[in-house]
């Protein structure tokens, strides 16, 4: 007994003074080499897939999913600020270490053995695509390359309900709630932009070709969702 406490507490310091060295060396990083303070999404992003991965503290696994989650909403709004692209390495890192996390925690835990993790993880994910993509999207179409192209407005809509019908289509077919659910996040939020945004900023061919392309989308997601007996009746 006194072996194991004596083993948690030399844990413990170790893993406190080297956060807290590690926190001085980020402190010194930024005031003495001037990084820009919008790098310090990508460690953060970072950091979050470590403890997620890691599930760090093991009786608290819900720690990295939360900070992943934390991390991709803070970076959208961040951008969305700011409009920095330098964020946009952070946010796209933020992805991969979602994807990665989820992937990883997919395999070798299963979906039901914790299901508030995985709706987090799943979650974490969808918010990460979403807030990149729009930043990426915002960065490199509309100030970038297309920005006199009022067709660029489609490529979010059309692609978020593309991601979304997808993801309702394969949690059907695995049986997983919890990615069914993230892809209706997808839908939500692009069926919102349709009708809020597009209807307004888009006219003629293309307003007509968004809503078109989103309805053959969604018909075509019923379509797959419908268990194969009732579609050959």
């Amino acid at each position: 007994m006194n072996a194991t406490m004596s083993t948690k507490w030399d844990v413990r310091v170790l893993a406190a003074a080297g956060a807290g060295m590690m926190g001085l060396a980020g402190v010194f990083l930024w005031r003495d080499l001037q990084v820009p303070h919008e790098l310090l999404l990508a460690v953060a992003a970072v950091l979050a897939s470590a403890l997620a991965l890691a599930e760090v503290p093991r009786h608290r696994p819900l720690v990295g999913p939360i900070a992943l989650l934390l991390t991709g909403l803070s970076g959208g709004l961040w951008y969305a600020a700011t409009k920095s692209g330098l964020l946009l390495t952070g946010l796209g890192l933020t992805v991969l270490a979602s994807a990665v996390t989820v992937a990883r925690t997919w395999r070798h835990t299963g979906t039901r053995e914790d299901k508030v993790q995985a709706c987090l993880l799943w979650y974490g994910l969808a918010a990460a695509v979403l807030a990149s993509s729009w930043a990426f999207y915002f960065h490199f179409f509309t100030l970038g390359f297309a920005a006199d192209d009022l067709g660029r407005r489609l490529v979010l809509t059309l692609g978020w309900l593309a991601a979304g019908v997808g993801l309702v289509v394969y949690g059907r077919l695995r049986g997983e709630s919890v990615i069914r659910d993230a892809g209706f996040a997808f839908i939500a939020v692009a069926l919102g932009k349709a009708l809020a945004y597009d209807t307004t900023h888009l006219s003629g061919t293309l307003r007509v070709a968004c809503f078109a392309g989103a309805g053959a989308l969604m018909l075509g997601g019923a379509w797959l969702s419908t268990p194969r007996t009732a579609r050959s009746a």
